[in-house]
């Protein structure tokens, strides 16, 4: 079909001519992954990066080469079976994220299912320190960020923690990392915030009724993990991580270490989870799973051959004829004249 370009002009005609169209809603995406396509130790002391059976979490703070967020667990889900990739970064609309992680230590550790503020972990001596005001440490769900040349497409189960051996350790290097992001899309690595004093705050907080607030967590038990859709960042980040095709997320705490390296001694009193190389996880279904509810819609590439051209109008008109919601181009819930505006001016600027 040949390729040709409409002016502003005959964009307005058209939705004048073609009037507002059927009022229908987008069809959504729903499903469960019930396991990660890679699952590993964030941690630069692992001896077999993603083979682990178990993975713990725990903070080191204020130990000099030692992130405070010392071990965590990063997971990436590939989403491009369930929802379609390559739409654009801003075409989904996240209705529900919820993660679920399973334990795998027995009575190690007191539940809290509440945000700690940061001034918590600072030394008492600290004039900002703040005493807790329940037991224990949240389980934190972060978006995660990139360093190093990796990206969350190219970052695999086995690659490196850093660019640098791990001895001697060294603080803020790892190619993976929680981060928070800003409206631009930057992140920020959240494993040092202790030492650099700044809030942040995660994009879910574990829950379990598998015991009460300040009581010890037995192993098996299921924690959740529940999205705030309402959150512009943390749509932001699922509808970038939905048209890759890949979604990395970290579960971290900074609950301290007691046992485990670089956290002194005693018996170890932090949460660890399942991985899918687990053999337990594998018989009982304990690896990492992800349930989600998401509305994508094509950007101007509509019938997404790689190119912007006729067939693309002729492709949005179809399924906007139909009412498909999948037309609903400005994400609104209905599909209308202003759908055929809107996708007329993406299409104009290819």
């Amino acid at each position: 079909m040949m390729i040709f370009k409409l002016s502003r002009f005959t964009v307005s005609s058209l939705v004048l001519a073609v009037g507002c169209g059927t009022l229908a809603h987008a069809q959504t995406i729903s499903g469960t992954l019930t396991q990660p396509a890679l699952d590993r130790w964030n941690y630069p002391f692992s001896s077999q990066p993603g083979a682990e059976p178990s993975v713990p979490i725990f903070a080191a703070l204020n130990q000099a080469g030692f992130d405070d967020r010392d071990g965590q667990f990063l997971f990436t889900f590939d989403t491009s079976g369930t929802i379609p990739a390559g739409y654009g970064n801003d075409r989904y609309l996240v209705g529900s994220v919820r993660v679920t992680a399973w334990i795998s230590v027995d009575n190690r550790f007191a539940y809290d299912p509440t945000f700690d503020s940061v001034r918590t972990s600072y030394d008492p001596a600290d004039p900002q320190y703040l005493p807790d005001g329940d037991t224990g440490k949240p389980m934190e769900l972060f978006a995660v960020g990139f360093r190093n040349g990796w990206t969350g497409v190219t970052f695999q189960e086995n690659s490196p923690f850093s660019p640098y051996p791990p001895f001697p350790p060294r603080e803020g290097v790892r190619s993976a990392f929680p981060a928070l992001y800003d409206a631009a899309g930057v992140a920020t690595d959240v494993s040092r915030q202790v030492r650099q004093k700044f809030e942040a705050h995660p994009l879910a907080v574990g829950q379990t009724d598998a015991v009460q607030p300040g009581e010890l967590v037995p192993a098996g038990a299921m924690f959740t993990f529940d999205i705030d859709a309402s959150d512009p960042i943390a749509q932001a980040y699922f509808s970038r991580a939905f048209n890759s095709g890949r979604v990395p997320l970290i579960i971290t705490s900074l609950n301290p270490a007691s046992g485990g390296p670089g956290g002194g001694t005693g018996d170890p009193n932090y949460p660890a989870f399942f991985t899918k190389e687990n053999a337990t996880a594998q018989l009982l279904g304990y690896a990492v799973h992800m349930d989600l509810s998401v509305a994508a819609y094509p950007g101007a590439d509509f019938n997404l051959d790689g190119g912007i051209d006729g067939a693309d109008i002729e492709a949005f008109f179809v399924a906007w004829e139909a009412g498909d919601g999948i037309a609903d181009f400005n994400m609104d819930g209905g599909v209308d004249g202003n759908d055929v505006q809107a996708f007329f001016i993406a299409w104009e600027h290819g």
